[in-house]
């Protein structure tokens, strides 16, 4: 099922519905989904399996999630034809072909027709072909045409902790890895092989291709533990392309409202000292979630960008919650006014950035106007 020379932009809409109709499904049974993938993946590719390790908890990456994620775009196709771009990007670290799509595309329309049944007519089968050759030929299309390094090497330079589950890393790469300022990019870990975690540096890329990361341990996470815990200086990391469409809000005109939940105030930070080169910077309001006065210090130390300029307002949040359950951050920003007027950028935990999204839509703030890069974006970065 080689793809076809066209993309997600030339979707029929009826094969669109037809895909679409297939979402609560896949909610239902996507633990079954994902199962059934592997296991017809491997058969016809048995060489992918060291790109899909079992994690410490005898998972795969979560393919049912990352199908929810892109149904959920189907209606704005621009932003999906994006992301599916960063997607084939972010997998020539793993030197895949188009062979390799076409494995796995397989596998999934076999996983597909299970969860289905008796209702997997000829239709639909056809409508997921065809977008699944849509989606893997503008992710191709978009990694022939990058002419970045696929894969870089770095070293830990410098790790210390900034609290009980917080620390700061810096990492020198051994080649310079240009990245715009919001940007992020997977790592791999000696301690974690096969396991990606997505990091945001928090400022702008340097002359000296010198990396700096804040970094969170999440309670259930697979990776950041280790990177907080367990990073030693003299680590050798790999680090996949920079990814995200944050830059994007730098050539705006509008004033800003940046949303940032613990550790999400990295690629903020970026943003802000990319600001304050230009001449006339937007008036820019930065609200912070953390748990404490003590965490609040840490991050706003970690990020230079978040230091005072006198276009910029800083707004601490402070929240004994867990910051996967932004009610006070969410709650104290729509306080103050609609922000219907503003570009909004959003960076934190998937949930609050689904949860922050969500409000402002219903405020009135246009979809155009909103910037995130909720996760996942590859389905093999892990938290």
């Amino acid at each position: 099922m080689a793809a076809r020379n066209r993309g997600i932009h030339a979707l029929d809409p009826a094969q669109l519905d037809l895909v679409r109709r297939s979402r609560p499904r896949i909610e239902q049974r996507r633990a079954e989904l994902t199962d059934r993938f592997y296991v017809a993946l491997f058969e016809r590719a048995p060489g992918l399996r060291t790109l899909f390790p079992v994690d410490p908890h005898g998972r795969r990456a979560p393919l049912g999630d990352t199908l929810i994620w892109l149904l959920q775009r189907l209606d704005h196709r621009e932003e999906l034809a994006r992301r599916l771009a960063d997607l084939g990007r972010d997998h020539r670290k793993h030197g895949l072909t188009g062979a390799h799509y076409e494995s796995a595309g397989h596998a999934l329309l076999e996983a597909l027709a299970h969860l289905h049944g008796p209702t997997w007519a000829p239709p639909v089968a056809a409508a997921w072909a065809e977008a699944y050759a849509a989606a893997t030929h503008d992710m191709l299309a978009a990694a022939a045409a990058d002419r970045g390094p696929a894969l870089g090497l770095g070293r830990v330079v410098d790790h210390h902790r900034a609290g009980a589950d917080l620390a700061c890393i810096v990492v020198q790469t051994l080649e310079p890895l240009p990245h715009r300022p919001g940007q992020y990019l997977s790592v791999e870990i000696p301690q974690r092989p096969g396991l990606w975690r997505s990091l945001s540096p928090t400022e702008p890329a340097r002359p000296d291709g010198v990396l700096r990361f804040c970094v969170r341990a999440l309670r259930h996470g697979l990776v950041s533990p280790a990177l907080v815990a367990q990073t030693r200086v003299g680590d050798t990391w790999r680090l996949g392309p920079p990814l995200g469409r944050l830059p994007d809000v730098l050539g705006t005109r509008r004033d800003l409202l940046l949303l940032a939940s613990g550790t999400g105030i990295a690629p903020l930070s970026a943003l802000i000292a990319a600001l304050d080169t230009r001449d006339d910077p937007p008036r820019t309001h930065l609200y912070v979630g953390a748990r404490s006065e003590t965490e609040l210090r840490a991050l706003v130390s970690a990020a230079p960008g978040a230091r005072h300029r006198p276009w910029l307002t800083l707004a601490p949040v402070l929240s004994p919650t867990d910051d996967e359950r932004p009610r006070s951050l969410v709650g104290t920003v729509f306080r103050r006014r609609s922000w219907r007027h503003h570009d909004v950028v959003v960076c934190g935990p998937p949930r609050m950035q689904k949860e922050v999204v969500g409000r402002l839509l219903a405020a009135g703030v246009p979809h155009g106007q909103i910037h995130s890069d909720p996760l996942p974006t590859s389905t093999e970065i892990q938290p």
